[in-house]
């Protein structure tokens, strides 16, 4: 198990084998060329996205600026701006496909792409349960006419109530789950290395997105999507806490705010950090925004999580980063 006593961080390769989501088709740094080297000027940004994505941005962050705002001007990519935000709770690509009935003009996502034609640099998706998924192809497409040059960025996502109930938006019913945070508190490293293998495997969930993403690539004539692993990056936090190796949290409810699993602090700052580096292909590690120096356990807290969210990236094989 790992001791970080008296260090502030621990290699990525020891992260991602505690996590047991490396798997051969990720194990060791991956091959991938496209996209590999770091970008230095700040990307404009649309996101058609939900609550377990959406806190990155400033839509919703009290002072306005939001998360990944913060890091990138510390990382000095100058120009970064979240150039719209349609947010819907709990949503699938194909609601925001529809948002607006009908009304383009309502949609604001795609119409954002449209109005800033030529303009955007990264595009964001959060898809929910449902895999492959209609909206993700219809959002594709629409970048590949609007803004061929930009990216997509998918997240794949940590699971709703573990995993124990899905959103109406995929068919669940909130008033038969019956699942609350303290559950979190029994879920064990084995249950956890179950949900990764199940992502990871043949026909798993993370497999079924490759293949739907290529299929976009395909169609752009060049790679334009790519796999956000936030999940991986929170499975391996919950793991790590289970160890009692992340300062200043004791156990697994302590990271979230409800049941469904909307995240405090500490899992704001990881995702936040894995979309940092997705974003420009840089390192986070070393970044002191998220530092809070009334906390004596902060700065050791927060290079855990970049030390986290950077391993996730690296072994994402549909990432595009290298180290």
């Amino acid at each position: 198990m790992l001791n970080l006593k008296g260090k502030h961080w621990v290699s990525a390769i020891a992260l991602l084998a505690l996590a047991g989501c490396a798997t051969p088709a990720t194990q060791g740094v991956q091959t991938e060329a496209a996209h590999a080297s770091v970008i230095e000027d700040g990307q404009k940004i649309v996101m058609a996205t939900h609550s377990f994505n959406v806190f990155i941005s400033p839509l919703r962050a009290p002072d306005g600026v939001g998360p990944l705002n913060k890091l990138a001007a510390e990382g000095g990519k100058t120009g970064q701006e979240f150039l719209a935000v349609q947010m819907i709770g709990g949503s699938t690509p194909m609601q925001h496909w529809n948002q607006g009935d009908g009304d383009e003009s309502k949609n604001i996502a795609k119409a954002a792409l449209r109005e800033h034609a030529g303009e955007v640099d990264v595009f964001t998706m959060s898809p929910n349960a449902i895999m492959p998924e209609d909206g993700i192809d219809l959002f594709g497409d629409l970048v590949i006419e609007t803004n061929p040059q930009a990216r997509i960025l998918v997240q794949n996502n940590w699971s709703g109530w573990d995993g124990n109930g899905t959103t109406a938006a995929v068919g669940g019913r909130m008033e038969d789950i019956t699942f609350v945070n303290a559950d979190r508190d029994k879920t064990t490293d084995a249950m956890i290395d179950k949900w990764l293998s199940d992502l990871h495997g043949p026909g798993g969930y993370l497999e079924r997105m490759r293949t739907q993403l290529e299929g976009i690539d395909e169609r752009a004539g060049r790679q334009i999507t790519y796999v956000v692993p936030s999940a991986d990056a929170v499975y391996t936090l919950r793991k790590l806490v289970n160890a009692g190796e992340v300062p200043g949290v004791e156990k697994q409810s302590d990271l979230f705010r409800d049941p469904i699993g909307h995240p405090k602090d500490e899992i704001v700052h990881l995702v936040s950090y894995v979309w940092y580096a997705m974003v420009y292909h840089e390192s986070p590690v070393g970044l002191m925004s998220f530092v809070d120096d009334s906390d004596p356990t902060s700065a050791a807290r927060e290079r855990l999580l970049q030390e986290i969210a950077w391993a996730a990236v690296l072994n994402e094989p549909k990432s595009g980063v290298k180290a």
